[in-house]
């Protein structure tokens, strides 16, 4: 876990990412999530998850995989 100094620190605005209709299927049966701010592909996510903190670049950018479809993010 990133310390609090980090986690706490604002990430700079980035374009969003967008993800395939194929990567949100696979991660809505998988119960993962994806982070908008760096891509990765995060496990233990329900599908409206939204604003989890993302366990790789710690940005509170992690959404569910019906979230992103709902939100408009599919390439």
């Amino acid at each position: 876990m990133l310390p609090v100094r980090e986690r706490l620190r604002p990430m700079p605005k980035t374009k969003p990412r967008r993800f395939t209709l194929e990567q949100l299927k696979l991660a809505n049966d998988d119960m993962a999530g994806f982070c908008r701010a760096c891509g990765n592909e995060q496990y233990g996510c329900e599908p409206d998850a939204r604003k989890y903190v993302c366990e790789s670049c710690g940005a509170k950018e992690v959404y569910g995989a019906q979230e992103l479809l709902l939100m408009g993010l599919v390439e």
